[in-house]
């Protein structure tokens, strides 16, 4: 499977609204060899807004709902507001023409956490989240791999328990070198780590 990964120079280089969520979330969440810097994070997620990427107000609403270090405090009904506002957006984004593979991948993911968490008016649903992030994972998207090992499969949550799986896809996302996946492999005391 190829993983799909970004360069964050030619992100920065691009600037428009996917390369914006893109460097948010690296900076955010430490993917694509980013060191987490939640105040770059915040800018890049702001500067999406501005172009009116949806994945970028999901990605807001989220911080404002979990907090973002010290940048961002929590306030969940701002965070709802945002939630509610980008689903259907995203839904538009996913159908919209011209959109590049690693967009849709990407927004099709954020719908999968909207039902793995039950966000916005979306009622939570394990089952259909996991389907979600199945077609996501098997398309490259290395969270989508990381979740499918952490919270898919080595909890049972919307698909059967299989650790096997767990550990085969925790360590696919561990050898991409998401730290993460580095963390949670070791804590969950999986292959050559034990």
């Amino acid at each position: 499977m190829q993983i799909i990964k970004f360069d964050l120079n030619d992100m920065e280089k691009k600037q428009d609204g996917f390369s914006c969520y893109i460097l948010g979330r690296s900076y955010d969440l430490e993917e694509n060899g980013a060191k987490q810097d939640y105040s770059r994070a915040l800018m890049w997620y702001n500067k999406g807004i501005e172009q009116k990427n949806p994945l970028c107000v999901y990605s807001l609403g989220i911080s404002y709902e979990m907090g973002l270090g010290k940048e961002l405090k929590i306030d969940v009904e701002k965070g709802e507001y945002l939630l509610k506002t980008a689903y259907p957006e995203i839904m538009q984004l996913i159908n919209k023409k011209g959109m590049t593979t690693e967009e849709k991948i990407y927004a099709e993911f954020v719908t999968g956490a909207y039902y793995y968490w039950g966000l916005g008016d979306i009622k939570k649903d394990p089952k259909k989240a996991f389907e979600i992030i199945k077609k996501c994972a098997d398309n490259g998207h290395i969270a989508a791999i990381y979740d499918l090992g952490a919270n898919f499969y080595y909890n049972g949550n919307g698909t059967e328990m299989n650790k096997k799986l767990a550990e085969y896809y925790l360590k696919m996302a561990k050898d991409a070198g998401l730290k993460r996946a580095i963390e949670k492999y070791r804590q969950y005391e999986f292959g050559e780590e034990r």
